[in-house]
Parts: structure tokens; sequence; C-alpha cells
């Protein structure tokens, strides 16, 4: 068995096409089951989900989809708990390929896939194909100090869950806090990269988002940092990511990319100083 848990805030736009991504996956459906945990929406989310019986629809009232995901966990049978958000479309396949690489790799813990953008923007198809090559590089690396996490598309073995969870119910970063845990305890073995398991991001829809996003990384970061120290990537790393994410791309894409992630450096560089001024 497997539990899919979803947190819901507000998210009633996406709601019918996640499901649908859900429940059309290539696996039995008594394989799987759908927890999806409202936190307080004020929009139609909850109405759409009454309209689905063979989904566990709960609430949470204490705010934060952390919060909200812990509440799943305890309802949870599965052997495996997956988590992904409400506004991110699973592909086809994306359960068959959790299951698959758990039963070829034991000592896997943890698992984390590609989240990719919802249409054809070209520009923010290269960007996150530079980051989805970051993170499989990331979660190769014999060195715990690179690693993190992020629920929106991550699987967990139970016991995993029951040893080092719940998460840390705070605003952002209970994700990285949890995987360095485990990293801590059972070394990196124990998580993985799955390029099939791959979702694609609604609210990635334009390169002010897409910076945006990482603003609020970057401030996430510094305000988990006392808990967990995450080692960014040196200059080689990244030109090692650079290349690898470029390797098959028009000379044109990779002036495009190199400019993209020169925003994003800006990008990180404000959302860093914001909380650093704030603190001052």
């Amino acid at each position: 068995m497997i539990s899919v848990v979803v947190p819901v805030y507000n998210t009633g736009q996406f709601l019918e096409r996640v499901i649908s991504a859900l429940k059309s996956q290539d696996m039995d459906g008594s394989g799987y089951e759908l927890i999806f945990v409202d936190n307080g929406s004020t929009d139609n989310s909850l109405s759409i989900l009454s309209q689905h019986e063979d989904i566990q629809t709960l609430r949470e009232l204490k705010r934060g989809s952390y919060a909200a995901r812990n509440r799943g966990v305890l309802h949870a049978r599965g052997d495996i708990i997956v988590f992904t958000d409400s506004d991110c479309f699973p592909v086809h396949g994306w359960l068959s390929a959790i299951k698959a690489y758990f039963d070829s790799h034991p000592r896997a813990q943890a698992l984390l896939g590609p989240r990719m953008s919802p249409g054809n923007n070209r520009s923010l198809q290269l960007v996150s194909d530079y980051e989805n090559q970051k993170a499989e590089m990331v979660f190769k690396s014999d060195d715990p100090q690179v690693y993190y996490g992020y629920t929106n598309n991550m699987a967990v073995r139970r016991g995993a869950m029951g040893s080092l969870g719940p998460y840390v119910e705070r605003g952002r970063g209970s994700d990285t806090i949890f995987i360095r845990r485990l990293v801590d305890k059972q070394g990196c073995q124990a998580v993985a990269y799955c390029p099939d398991m791959a979702v694609r991001h609604a609210e990635l829809e334009s390169i002010g988002v897409y910076y945006s996003k990482i603003m609020t990384y970057a401030r996430s970061r510094m305000s988990y940092s006392h808990i967990e120290t995450v080692r960014p990537l040196s200059r080689a790393e990244r030109l090692a990511v650079f290349r690898a994410a470029t390797r098959h791309s028009p000379v044109v894409d990779s002036l495009l990319l190199l400019s993209l992630l020169v925003g994003g450096a800006v990008a990180w560089w404000w959302g860093g100083l914001g909380v650093r001024q704030s603190d001052a």
C-alpha cells in the first residue's frame, strides 16, 4: 500500500486536475490511497474534495502545510508515504516508478524526483532542467552538507517517517530538516533521486514566479540555518551542473540559461538581504 498525502489551501482552481492525475496512475486502485488534508481553505477546495468519495478528506485547523502533512501521515496506512502539493500534477507512472525504485533499492529510505514547468515556456524549461540536474547531482553526492528536501515530490518509507518524523511544524524548511536528519542518521545512501517520479508544478508559470520562489527559498534557508545548515554548491559544482543541463542544447539556449541563472543569483541575494536587514 502506498499513501499519497496532499495538503490543500485555496487551490480549488487546480484540484480537479491534480485528482485526475492521481486517479489515473498506472497502478491498481487498491494499491494506493489518496489523503487530502484541508488546511483552512476559504475557496471551493472543500466542495471539490467532497465530490470524490474515494478520497480521504481530512481537516487540520493548525495553519501550515507541515501540520497538514503530519495529520495525513497519522491516517496513512501505506508502507510508503508519498507527498506532493495540491498544485502539482504527477506524470503517468509516478507511483509505479516510486514503488519500483524502492523495491530495487532496499537501502533507500527517501526519494525525491523532478519538478517540471507546466507548459512550453522555453525559459522555464531551461531553468527546470537545470534545477533537476542540480538535484540529481546533490542526491548522488557523498557530502551530506549539500542535501536538502522538497515535499512537493517526495516519497518516504514508513519506518523512516516513524523514526525521524513528524515534520517540524514551522513555516518552511521542514522537508530539508527531515532529509538532513535522515542522512545524518543513515548516510547519504538513504536518500536518492528517482528521475521517473516527475511532477508538473502549476505555480511555476513564469520566470517572475521562479525568481520569487528563489527569494522565498533564500529567506527560508536562512530561517532554519540554526537547525540545519545546507552548504551551497561551489562554483565548480554549479559549472558541472550547467554543463550537464546544456550538453545537448544549442548555444543560444545555453546563453539564455546563463542569463536566467544570473537573475536567479540576484534573486537569491535579494531574498537573503531582506532577512539580514530584518535581523539587524
